[in-house]
C-alpha cells in the first residue's frame, strides 16, 4: 500500500483501527507524517484523502509543490520529469 498523498511506501502497521457504519477504518501514518483512513468495506475500499494526481510532487525529494511549479521549491529538480 502507498501513501495516496506523497506516493510513498507505507510499511508500519495502522496507528489505529475502528468500525464507522459498514467500513472497517485503519489510520495509517507514512514516513513524510502525512496521515490517511483506508475504509474497507464488502464492496468498496477508498482512502480519505483521495489519492492525488502527484501534480507537483517531486520523485527526487518528496515534497508537495503548489500545482503550477515547474521546478521543486525543495531540491530544484525539474517537476514531471
Amino acid at each position: 500500500m502507498n501513501c495516496p498523498r506523497c506516493g510513498s511506501p507505507i510499511s508500519t502497521p495502522p496507528e489505529r483501527e475502528w468500525n464507522f457504519q459498514k467500513y472497517r477504518v485503519s489510520r495509517f501514518r507514512c514516513d513524510n507524517g502525512d496521515k490517511f483512513n483506508l475504509y474497507a468495506g464488502a464492496t468498496k475500499t477508498f482512502t480519505i484523502p483521495r489519492p492525488s494526481n502527484f501534480k507537483g510532487f517531486c520523485e527526487n525529494c518528496k515534497t508537495q509543490n503548489p500545482d503550477h511549479a515547474v521546478y521543486c521549491k525543495n531540491c530544484g529538480t525539474k517537476l514531471g520529469s
